[in-house]
């Protein structure tokens, strides 16, 4: 039987996201390079992530416990200042690329 995908599950899936960008995008400062494949993979992705923003939406977490949601906060708050990483790390990459920085 099939189980559904909980807040747990996704904070976890995210997470790896995560570590998976910021290493590119981390890679991608310390030897800038501009090419068609570097954009696709950009574009790529930015589109998982866009996905992955989608699905939170319908999670379920009812079925979890006091002591899941507690470590779900924690996860959060984690992947809140990731975000903020890499938001740093792309804007530097616009400046490092000629383009204006985004405030």
């Amino acid at each position: 039987m099939a189980r559904l995908c909980t807040l747990k599950d996704w904070l976890e899936a995210f997470s790896r996201k995560q570590e998976e960008d910021l290493q590119f995008l981390l890679d991608l400062l310390e030897r800038p390079r501009v090419s068609v494949e570097i954009s696709r993979e950009l574009q790529n992705r930015l589109r998982q992530r866009r996905l992955f923003s989608s699905f939170f939406k319908k999670l379920t977490w009812h079925q979890l416990s006091l002591e899941e949601l507690e470590w779900c906060e924690r996860k959060m708050e984690e992947i809140l200042r990731r975000e903020e990483e890499i938001k740093t790390l792309l804007d530097r990459l616009l400046v490092l690329f000629g383009e204006p920085e985004n405030s």
